[in-house]
């Protein structure tokens, strides 16, 4: 059903404008999902959806999916003006479009379908979203089963996240956790053997068993690993660097390690 609405102060708009923050996301149990291709893919997977936006004069141009959602009396499409919908995102212009889509309940304990042998990723306190998105990707493909984030790593609903996972936010779970105890606990109660990456005092990565089972953990993209899960973790590896270079992105180092699983 399609529906136009002509003032920026429409509750409709109103409320994406308040799922531009983490605090507004996490009140509402809500998250936009930004562009064309992120739209279609909600929209494929059958997720909830409160309603579609989309700026006036694009209704011709809508990708079929979207143009059965504009036909259809359970799915409410707004068209809004250009300059109104231009503030609702900041990403700039060529988007096209958003949904307001509600959140998946957040598990607070590894999901029940994760077997002894999976592999899981840790994030301590990651906090560029195009890292985030990143890692959310790469742990996708090299057959990771779910992601643990620790309190003070970015929103995986921020509008920056969700793009760059290219939709790949919807094939895995992500768990906060709120500290570190909380974080080891469950993954020795899970099994996994845990490693982490350390500038000093690990083993070269290609020497380490990173392969069925392992939790492993990807520091803050400043201060690295925290002490207490340097401390928790049963074995420590590291990136061997030529030259001058001390360290590696996040995302970088992390595809490196994860992708051991694969070779294994």
């Amino acid at each position: 059903m399609l529906i136009r609405i002509s003032s920026g102060d429409n509750s409709r708009v109103r409320l994406v404008r308040k799922l531009q923050t983490r605090k507004g996301r996490s009140t509402e149990g809500r998250f936009t999902a930004e562009g064309k291709n992120l739209v279609c893919e909600v929209l494929e997977r059958g997720l909830d959806v409160d309603f579609i936006m989309i700026p006036e004069g694009c209704e011709a141009d809508l990708p079929p999916v979207l143009r059965a959602a504009a036909d259809s009396p359970d799915i409410t499409v707004c068209e809004v003006p250009q300059k109104v919908f231009d503030k609702l995102t900041d990403a700039g212009n060529g988007i096209g479009m958003l949904a307001v889509v509600k959140q998946d309940m957040v598990s607070s304990s590894i999901p029940g379908g994760i077997g002894p042998d999976d592999n899981i990723l840790v994030l301590d306190r990651i906090q560029d979203p195009g890292n985030m998105g990143t890692l959310i990707r790469t742990a996708v493909a090299a057959g990771y089963k779910a992601i643990l984030a620790m309190s003070g790593t970015v929103d995986i609903y921020s509008p920056k996240v969700l793009r760059a996972t290219a939709g790949m936010i919807f094939e895995i779970p992500v768990i906060y956790v709120k500290d570190e105890e909380t974080l080891l606990g469950m993954l020795r109660e899970s099994g996994k053997r845990i490693a982490v990456t350390a500038v000093e005092g690990g083993i070269p990565y290609y020497e380490a068993d990173l392969g069925n089972g392992t939790a492993l953990i990807i520091g803050n993209e400043g201060n690295g690993v925290s002490a207490s899960l340097l401390e928790g973790a049963d074995v420590r590896v590291t990136i061997p660097m030529r030259g001058r270079i001390e360290s590696l992105n996040a995302a970088v180092a992390a595809a490196i390690l994860m992708y051991e699983a694969v070779r294994a």
